[in-house]
């Protein structure tokens, strides 16, 4: 989790840091034209993986067949993903009526063919708990490909820059991946494999199909229905108030899936297991979402310009249902370690109906009720995942809103004190700043006053996961020596 934590929190850090600077130097619309795009890469890379990498890593029995298998489908899926998209280029630019979304298409697809390549290592690594790896690999692609975006936006090249960004960033974690994880194929592949993970695969791929296309049919809908400018106002508001959400959900979910798979048939470590994944992450996630929702003027205003402020109110609401997402993750997850997809697909086909309705309902009514719409089935979803979880470890929604509720109350308690005492100041800076220090200072004082302990909790962790780093230097030096 430490790896993950560094590697999606220098991730984030560099990409927020690009951003801001490609955010002032490019206009909404360039953001709007990628974002317009976003649904069509999304369902051709859940097509990419289908389900695979996590068959791989629950499967107890892999061997050098099934990773072999995988990699040559993956292979051959990407070209004809490829080839579909690059024909249907011009129809996907005549339906947002933006003719440059042709070329756009067809080169921002590339990335698809070199995601390919890599699935394999990926999943691998995961198998083997090295995380390391994949943080080198994630932060040195993420840094090269935003220093290139920088350099082409300061020198006029408008939207391809994050055309070349994402590109460019595919192809050096594809090549770091390539050099030091030392997998290569075998000239194998095996049917029976194939169909045996397909079986597992095959139901992830229809439940992730179905959660694609809800998850960026918005941008779809608003690009169609609006204007681009829209599109980019959606995608920077949705942008930071995922910064934290994605963060704090892969530390959780990525690293824990493969150890939770390992026992899996332990049902007593199991569900003690999964109780302290539930807290923790929550315990600094809430706050920080409070944060932003109470500061997002001044944070918009001061990082991006004044030009990206219609973005704050979508912000705000976006970070409300953000509350509910990781926690869809982590129940979710539980059926994967159970090797149980056609239940994660069946809650799929009774989740996402209402879903659609609630998008399609709020569109005549414009971008902040669409936000506010799919905030509201971020709860739903959630009180949804649970049913099978109380079903199978007896933690269901009231269970995990027993230990949630004092959370939440204690970072809605520190959002009304960072309000009233931002008021007091005019200067965006002082809002930013004093109302940071404010709301950090006040949610560990009223942690400490509740003797809450999901604090003593995370703690403990900080100070094992030190004790464990000391004795593993201890142990190489030893070795060395």
């Amino acid at each position: 989790m430490a790896w993950t934590g560094i590697s999606r929190l220098l991730k984030q850090v560099i990409q927020f840091s690009i951003g801001i600077l490609l955010a002032r130097q490019l206009m909404p619309e360039d953001y709007g034209i990628i974002g317009m795009l976003a649904i069509f890469i999304a369902i051709a890379e859940t097509f990419l993986d289908s389900g695979f990498a996590s068959a791989l890593i629950q499967k107890k029995d892999r061997t050098e067949v099934d990773y072999s298998t995988v990699f040559f489908f993956n292979v051959v899926i990407s070209l004809i993903l490829y080839a579909i998209i690059f024909i249907s280029a011009p129809w996907i630019a005549d339906f947002y009526s933006i003719p440059v979304l042709t070329d756009v298409t067809r080169v921002v697809s590339i990335a698809l063919i070199i995601n390919g390549l890599t699935i394999i290592q990926t999943a691998k690594l995961s198998i083997e708990l090295n995380f390391h790896l994949q943080a080198i690999a994630d932060i040195s692609s993420v840094l090269i490909g935003g220093l290139l975006a920088l350099y082409l936006a300061y020198h006029g090249w408008g939207v391809w820059s994050l055309v070349i960004q994402g590109v460019s960033s595919a192809a050096i974690r594809a090549l770091i991946l390539w050099i030091f994880s030392r997998w290569r194929p075998m000239w194998a592949f095996s049917y029976e494999s194939f169909r045996r993970m397909f079986s597992f695969g095959s139901k992830l791929l229809c439940s992730g199909m179905i959660n694609t296309i809800y998850e960026n049919l918005y941008t779809l809908v608003i690009g169609k229905a609006f204007t681009a400018s829209q599109v980019g106002f959606f995608n920077r508001g949705d942008h930071f108030a995922q910064l934290p959400t994605k963060t704090i959900q892969e530390m959780v979910v990525k690293v824990n899936y493969p150890i939770l798979s390992s026992m899996q048939d332990d049902e007593a470590k199991l569900t003690t297991t999964y109780k302290k994944l539930l807290t923790a992450p929550m315990f600094l996630l809430y706050p920080i979402l409070t944060l932003l929702i109470v500061l997002a003027a001044p944070l918009v205003e001061i990082l991006i310009g004044a030009k990206w402020l219609p973005c704050v109110p979508i912000l705000q609401i976006i970070c409300i249902g953000c509350m509910f997402d990781p926690l869809t993750h982590i129940n979710l997850n539980l059926l994967y370690v159970k090797g149980r997809t056609d239940l994660v697909l069946k809650l799929e086909f009774i989740k996402k109906p209402i879903g659609f309705l609630l998008l399609f309902v709020s569109i005549p009514f414009g971008v902040l009720w669409m936000c506010a719409g799919r905030s509201l089935y971020s709860l739903i979803a959630y009180m949804f995942n649970c049913y099978y979880t109380d079903k199978m470890i007896h933690y269901g929604f009231f269970s995990q809103m027993k230990v949630l509720l004092p959370i939440i109350f204690r970072s809605i308690l520190m959002g009304l004190v960072v309000f009233f005492v931002t008021l007091l100041f005019d200067n965006l800076w002082l809002k930013l700043l004093v109302g940071s220090l404010i709301g950090v200072g006040s949610y560990m004082l009223f942690s400490v006053l509740s003797k809450d302990d999901t604090l003593l909790e995370v703690k403990t962790i900080v100070v094992r996961s030190k004790f464990a780093q000391q004795l593993h230097e201890k142990q190489s030096n030893e070795y060395e020596g």
